[in-house]
């Protein structure tokens, strides 16, 4: 214990005492009583020297300790001032007047790029990879999934690292890429190394989870595409000092985790996926995260609703627009994944403080701390189909500019009332691009008490899973029902749905002769057939795409498709399509024109109207992923699947917020009382000094113990006031 220091320190240095804090762990703390002394002062020691000179120890952490010998301690007022006269009680009763104080923070950007948007790069160094020095001759993609890479002649990064067996590697396919380079619009696509062979001299033959793209038979041939590798799972690289470190270090400087967290846990297999023969969802990675989705709200409809800042309730709070700017509305039994990104890692230092900061933006004081609108997430790498640009990469918000839309939402306890009022507090996430009704896209949810970022939105969570193979998203198109023979597509008088008892689901999918197939669209639209008020007893099924396919190319960019394939299952009215019985339905044919060199165009797509007749349906086979997507079947537990993401690969910027709740007691001393004190070396009704204050339980257990920077003239009515921050 050291003497406090007169010229650096507060007026009144405070410390929960050992004793303090045992009542605090047993939920007992109170404060009943105080005592002034001035055990620190000799009165008679040096004439001449004034009392205010002289120096105060620090309160010990142990000026109290019940714990039993040899721990017990009692270190407190040696002499307390009497609360009257010169004998009998020396206590008085403080005042509480506690009061919590909001404080705020920045914090850095986190996340595997540097940059701003439309010009970020990867990090190449070892903290974030474990080698970005490799590169592969792009007339080396001619489809199986195997790929040769060598050193690169000029290194991206100091790291030595090589590839090995449950590595990741990023593969940019972008010809002659720098260093961790994003150059619209190339794709970027990871692969699991199932296995490796040193070649020597730097190179080495990769076996990866799917096959690679045939980019010589697309004519993409040209140049060299960069490889980075990353490890399997979280570690080395993404995790912090332990805990046991922690005292070794200075306050404040343990390192931080660079990244940020991703799973995506599944509840419903991709369509195409046959349990009988491939691993299905209760074998996916991430599977342990459900309970997760559960409590959010994302997986059953009975546990909870959503209530917006208006107070209206709703059984989903959920939604995205199609490519015809209506909103779909998806229930939580119908969410079949979402994005989890948390900012997990061993450390115990609290980067993110207490909670994410989300005050009201004030353009009077725009360089504050605090500002929800400082809240961001950045995926470089996505082509979003909702962007009103063309060029790779997306923001998103939960305080947008120019746009009123920060409000909290809570998600209400259907089972625990007392979860309510409000609730669980929650923001919704957008992006930047507004429609024709000047709406701005949804894309998930932000808890800011959880530090946790959820996207719900099922294409985004299809372009964030390696197994996708796909970093694009794809709009959701617009159905309707069609009388029959009303166009020559379909002849014969009866229609696909025969009453409102049926429901159609419809997706589809690219098919790719060239550059690589990839997941179906993860949206699942639907329709019910037509009333059974209606005079007309069957429908067929109409399907048209609005113009969302910025990515959409016929050379080395964005992505190319030769086929579109309707993929459709008809379920009873309020049931789930089951993933083995979709059925995939090519409609290229129904294209008029509007192809270029073999490849679909986005005006052939979006100024057709696609029609699903009853025999489309009945003559079409049933969807296989497997087909297009190389996914482990039963017992292939080495193979990448869906769920096994671990890192979110983009960028977190959020201000933090943490609480001071201040617990204030106020000493008043009034004129008449306190004007004595038990120190032996003082004369009574004399001149007296303070030194430290005691507040006391109703056993009169010492709780706090402050102590004065120097010794402080008892006059007249005084008052000092006692804090301790939590």
């Amino acid at each position: 214990m050291g003497y406090i220091l007169k010229n650096t320190s507060g007026l009144i240095n405070t410390r929960l005492t050992d004793t303090g804090r045992q009542y605090l762990s047993e939920g007992n703390f109170n404060i009943t009583y105080f005592q002034i002394g001035d055990s620190e002062v000799c009165y008679d020691c040096a004439p001449g020297v004034s009392e205010s000179d002289g120096f105060v120890l620090e309160p010990s952490y142990n000026a109290q300790n019940s714990t039993g010998i040899p721990q017990s301690n009692k270190e407190e007022i040696k002499y307390p001032f009497y609360l009257e006269g010169t004998e009998g009680n020396t206590y008085g009763v403080p005042t509480r007047q506690s009061t919590d104080q909001p404080i705020y923070n920045f914090t850095d950007e986190l996340g595997f790029f540097t940059g701003t948007l439309g010009s970020y790069s990867a990090i190449t160094n070892s903290a974030y990879t474990i080698s970005c020095n490799y590169i592969t001759s792009l007339s080396n993609f001619t489809s199986g999934n195997t790929l040769t890479i060598g050193l690169d002649v000029v290194d991206c990064s100091p790291s030595t690292g090589t590839p090995e067996e449950n590595q990741f590697i990023a593969i940019n396919f972008e010809p002659n890429a720098g260093c961790g380079e994003i150059i619209p619009n190339y794709q970027i696509l990871f692969y699991k190394i199932q296995s490796v062979v040193n070649l020597g001299g730097g190179s080495y033959t990769l076996t990866l989870d799917r096959n690679i793209p045939d980019l010589v038979g697309q004519g993409c041939d040209n140049g060299d595409a960069r490889i980075c590798i990353y490890p399997s799972g979280m570690t080395p690289f993404y995790y912090s000092e332990v805990p046991t470190e922690y005292f070794c270090k200075d306050c404040g400087t343990g390192a931080t985790t660079n990244v940020w967290n991703m799973n995506i846990p599944w509840s419903e297999s991709p369509a195409g996926v046959f349990s009988t023969i491939n691993e299905d969802y209760t074998k996916y990675g991430s599977v342990n995260y459900l309970g997760t989705k559960e409590y959010l709200g994302y997986q059953t409809n009975a546990g909870q609703v959503f209530e917006n800042y208006s107070g209206v309730t709703a059984v989903t709070d959920t939604f995205y627009y199609n490519s015809f700017d209506e909103r779909i509305n998806v229930e939580p039994k119908d969410q079949k994944a979402i994005a989890i990104v948390h900012y997990t890692n061993s450390s115990v230092v609290q980067y993110y403080g207490e909670k994410f900061a989300v005050e009201p933006y004030d353009s009077a004081n725009p360089l504050e701390p605090g500002y929800a609108r400082n809240f961001r997430i950045d995926i470089p790498t996505l082509m979003w189909h909702k962007t009103t640009g063309s060029t790779i990469g997306q923001s998103f918000y939960i305080d947008p500019v120019g746009y009123n839309l920060l409000e909290p939402s809570y998600m209400l306890s259907l089972k625990n009332e007392d979860m309510n009022l409000p609730g669980m507090r929650y923001y919704h996430l957008y992006d930047n691009n507004p429609d024709g009704n000047n709406n701005l896209n949804r894309v998930g949810k932000v808890f800011p008490d959880a530090e946790l970022v959820i996207f719900d939105d099922e294409e985004i969570v299809a372009a964030l899973s390696y197994k996708s193979n796909r970093n694009w998203t794809l709009p959701a198109p617009k159905l309707g029902l069609l009388t029959p023979n009303a166009c020559d597509s379909c002849p014969g008088i009866d229609g696909i749905l025969s009453g409102d008892n049926q429901t159609m689901w419809v997706t589809y999918r690219f098919n790719s002769s060239a550059f690589t197939d990839s997941l179906h669209c993860n949206y699942y639209s639907s329709v019910e057939g037509p009333s059974s008020g209606c005079s007309i007893t069957s429908q067929n099924v109409t399907v048209r795409f609005g113009n969302e396919f910025q990515f959409l190319s016929q050379d080395c960019t964005g992505f190319s498709a030769n086929d579109i394939v309707i993929l459709a299952q008809i379920t009873d009215t309020g049931e789930r399509p089951d993933p083995a019985l979709w059925r995939e339905i090519n409609v290229t044919s129904q294209i008029s024109g509007t192809s270029l060199n073999g490849y679909l165009t986005a005006s052939g797509l979006t100024n057709n109207t696609f029609v699903i007749c009853p025999s489309d349906y009945s003559g079409a086979t049933f969807y296989d992923l497997n087909n297009y997507i190389d996914i482990p079947m039963n017992g292939e537990t080495n193979k990448l699947n869906f769920g096994d993401e671990y890192f979110f690969y983009g960028n977190v910027s959020a201000d933090i917020q943490g609480t001071i709740y201040e617990m204030k007691y106020a000493i008043n001393l009034q004129e008449e009382q306190f004007q004595n004190s038990t120190n032996p070396t003082s004369t009574p009704n004399g001149t007296f000094y303070i030194t430290e204050i005691g507040l006391y339980n109703l056993n009169k257990d010492l709780m706090i113990l402050s102590k004065l920077q120097y010794p402080i003239l008892r006059q007249g009515i005084q008052q000092f006031l006692i804090k301790y921050d939590f």
